[in-house]
């Protein structure tokens, strides 16, 4: 690994029904083709299927082309038949309406940045390239589909500039091609963005950053509005900078920030988000473990997972878990990874299984990919209110 992409990832620093969680953690019937750091990961049209793809394989030194799928009623990863044009990690993977998934940017080992994008086909469970290039190469970016369908590209690092971007692009499945559309107020990556229940786009936090110039961790947020085409700051930045922190749609419409780094650590508090003002909130508590690039979803009750990440004071990778309620607003813990890692993939099916896969174990001066999945079952139980 070059010296520039090793200085490049220091700035990286990770009546209601309710679920009654399972004691712990259960071992996939089997492991993944390749150890996968960082790869591209998505729900299938249904969520019948899980797709993870790409990533960083340490034994290997190299970005992997490999693909598999997740079926939850066998928990079993299914290898797909056909390989990404473009191995890659850090790319960022989603479903379109015709149930094919966009597999887009990334980073390569020889190539850098990339600006390509593959399309998945779960029929054929293989990949064609598109024709079609991004506006620019990205890595750790955000990529969001619209309501329309169409996905909303974001800022990402680009190597062969040295920098951060604050261009933003369309892709529109109908015409397989990517178009340019407003930019960023800041230039950043590293950050995270949701779509917001009326449509718009929320983009938090991040880091900017021009090799040779000190990293500025970002407290700033601003939205995509898709009928003007255009950015605006929103009219309060949150109570702290945030690398890689997490942005979860609440069933209120509302938004949890969670986790991310700056300069201080790793912020303890979590914040909301409220469309309406446009303004942050800290939330009272404090989250059971700070995180940085942890993976976050929503369940089916509503309630947010938190899973695992890099931990500043622990200077280690993390198995913790812990999830967030929006009644009382507070933090739980829950039973612990058995594999601590960040950039890992994280899925929740209908029926409120949740799988783990992959993603990067660090510690002690040792580092390395995982192939190892664990799956969670959440068990719908009736309570009162």
């Amino acid at each position: 690994m070059t010296a520039f992409r090793l200085a490049l990832l220091a700035l990286l620093g990770l009546v209601v029904l309710r679920p009654a969680l399972a004691d712990g953690w259960t071992a996939t019937a089997n492991p993944m083709s390749d150890p996968r750091w960082a790869p591209a990961y998505a729900l299938l049209a249904g969520g019948t299927r899980g797709l993870i793809a790409g990533g960083y394989s340490f034994p290997t030194d190299r970005c992997v082309a490999t693909a598999d799928e997740f079926d939850p009623q066998t928990r079993r990863f299914i290898p797909c038949a056909g390989r990404l044009a473009v191995p890659r990690n850090f790319a960022q993977a989603s479903l379109l309406p015709d149930g094919q998934a966009l597999i887009a940017g990334g980073y390569n080992t020889i190539l850098g940045s990339l600006g390509s994008a593959e399309l998945y086909d779960p029929k054929s469970r293989t990949f064609v390239l598109l024709p079609s290039r991004m506006e620019t190469p990205r890595e750790l970016f955000t990529a969001t589909t619209l309501a329309d369908g169409r996905v909303l590209l974001v800022g990402g690092f680009n190597t062969h500039r040295g920098r951060t971007q604050a261009t933003a692009e369309i892709y529109d499945p109908a015409t397989r091609a990517f178009t340019p559309t407003g930019s960023l107020a800041t230039d950043r990556f590293g950050q995270d963005a949701v779509r917001l229940a009326d449509g718009r786009v929320l983009v938090v936090g991040g880091t900017h950053w021009f090799v040779g110039h000190p990293a500025v961790k970002l407290a700033s947020a601003e939205i995509y509005d898709p009928v003007t085409g255009r950015f605006h700051e929103t009219s309060a930045p949150m109570h702290f900078p945030r690398d890689r922190p997490t942005a979860t749609l609440l069933l209120d419409g509302t938004v949890l920030i969670a986790g991310g780094q700056n300069d201080a650590g790793e912020p303890e508090q979590a914040e909301i988000f409220d469309p309406r003002t446009e303004t942050f909130a800290l939330l009272p508590g404090k989250m059971i473990s700070p995180r940085m690039a942890h993976a976050a979803a929503r369940l089916p009750d509503g309630q947010v997972l938190l899973a695992g990440g890099w931990s500043v004071p622990l200077a280690a990778t993390t198995g913790s878990m812990e999830r967030y309620d929006p009644s009382p607003r507070t933090f739980t813990p829950a039973p612990t990874l058995p594999e601590g890692a960040h950039d890992q993939a994280l899925l929740v099916f209908p029926s409120g299984l949740v799988l783990v896969a992959g993603g990067k174990q660090a510690g002690g001066g040792k580092e390395t990919s995982l192939a190892t999945g664990y799956t969670w079952q959440t068990r719908p139980q009736t309570s009162h209110q």
